[in-house]
């Protein structure tokens, strides 16, 4: 869930909202932003979520994944931890993209040379159709795709394509 922002978002909309992370710091983080709900915000990793099988109607991992030691594994548990027919909406980098080539290029490394926190390097390679297909193989049944880029729909999809940061999917579980 990272600091909290879409947590925030939804709470405001009237989500019954859950939130883990990984990182003490990020979960704290996300407390402070949602003081309403800091019992429902935990630290964990997303490879051994603790909640029940089927316990969600909906779940993210929007900038998750690829920093996981296992994807795969990480797939598993959003897969059961959602009810049949609930939705799971998961990002993947678009590693074809200019973004990500700047960003591992350039905004990392300064980042790092000032002291600053930069994200770890992605565990794991996919492209799109990998990706989609490690979806389908655990039960979620991608049923749209965007590539999400700071210029939408002003430009042609080739462009789009080469400037997106991430891929993300919608997907059904399989009853």
């Amino acid at each position: 869930m990272g600091g909290g922002r879409l947590v925030e978002a939804l709470d405001r909309k009237g989500w019954a909202v859950t939130g883990i992370d990984l990182s003490e710091a990020m979960v704290d983080l996300a407390r402070r932003r949602v003081p309403g709900l800091t019992d429902a915000l935990l630290v964990g990793p997303v490879e051994r979520l603790p909640f029940e099988d089927g316990a969600f109607d909906a779940v993210t991992a929007l900038g998750v994944l690829e920093f996981t030691e296992d994807v795969s594994l990480s797939l598993r548990e959003l897969a059961r931890v959602l009810r049949a027919g609930g939705t799971a909406v998961a990002s993947w980098p678009n590693f074809g993209g200019l973004y990500t080539a700047w960003r591992r290029a350039i905004v990392n490394p300064l980042a790092r040379s000032a002291g600053r926190p930069s994200p770890p390097s992605p565990k794991k390679r996919l492209d799109r159709g990998e990706f989609a297909n490690l979806l389908e193989a655990h039960g979620l049944r991608p049923e749209r795709s965007i590539l999400l880029s700071p210029h939408g729909a002003t430009l042609g999809a080739g462009v789009r394509s080469r400037l997106a940061a991430q891929l993300v999917f919608a997907a059904r579980k399989e009853p």
